[in-house]
């Protein structure tokens, strides 16, 4: 045998190797803002048992446009939706991703991320402490606090926190930034899109404003048909301006 000089010191391998897999780990346990991703996946698991009940059994909830999310990549994913409650929203589009993976809510997504204002994540109550661990990614309004209107600039540490989440995994955003009817979308994000180039997913809520109250905690109407669509990615031309790509994103969404 011919000693080319590349040989390791006896022991060596496994020294290293052994501390590379604590340390991959390590990091493969915790995700892109640090939580812990098993408290994740059993918060996940147990919000989803608690509410498949309102959303599949007391109501009718469809799922659409799944296979438009098959052949996603895992990072750089940018899911674009109409606004129609707090929370449930959210919780929707939890349950629809962790369709693709079977058995149905066993193994959910832990690279989900949301942005959510962190004026409804500070309210009290434990759900919004629970969604503020769960991936939710807040960010301070620009236009409006409490229900004083105000015009302040976006802070670059909450676009630093979405650019996080889609380095590592998908951001669920809702443009209007508001459950009101309606709204008008946010030039944000555009902005982000213009940035930091994603693959833009639209999707479209239906039913909920219908089925639940404005926080979408409390169900106030049964045998209602909910639906969630997932749309194709959209064909945008990054070098537009923002303006023409919110228009895109909102006729996308059925809120132009």
């Amino acid at each position: 045998m011919v000693d080319h000089g590349c040989a390791e010191p006896t022991g060596a391998r496994p020294l290293y190797l052994a501390g590379a897999t604590i340390l991959c780990s390590g990091l493969m346990l915790r995700d892109a803002f640090g939580h812990l991703r098993p408290i994740r996946w059993a918060m996940i698991n147990l919000g989803g048992y608690l509410t498949v009940l309102q959303l599949r059994l007391l109501n009718r909830l469809r799922i659409e446009g799944v296979e438009h999310l098959k052949q996603l990549p895992s990072r750089g994913v940018l899911l674009v939706s109409n606004h129609l409650t707090h929370y449930m929203d959210s919780i929707v589009v939890f349950h629809s991703v962790s369709y693709l993976r079977r058995p149905y809510l066993i193994w959910p997504r832990t690279d989900l991320y949301i942005v959510a204002a962190l004026e409804t994540m500070k309210s009290r109550g434990w759900l919004p402490r629970l969604m503020a661990y769960n991936g939710t990614i807040c960010v301070k309004r620009t236009w409006k606090e409490g229900d004083r209107r105000i015009e302040r600039k976006v802070d670059p540490e909450d676009i630093r926190k979405i650019h996080t989440g889609l380095k590592s995994g998908w951001v669920l955003t809702y443009p209007q930034g508001t459950t009101t009817p309606g709204a008008p979308g946010r030039i944000g994000c555009a902005e982000i899109i213009k940035q930091f180039r994603p693959v833009v997913i639209p999707v479209r809520l239906r039913g909920l404003r219908e089925a639940f109250d404005k926080t979408g905690l409390r169900l106030r109407k049964t045998r209602t048909e909910l639906s969630v669509r997932y749309g194709r990615p959209l064909d945008i031309d990054f070098d537009q301006s923002a303006a023409a790509i919110l228009g895109t994103l909102m006729a996308a969404i059925g809120e132009a």
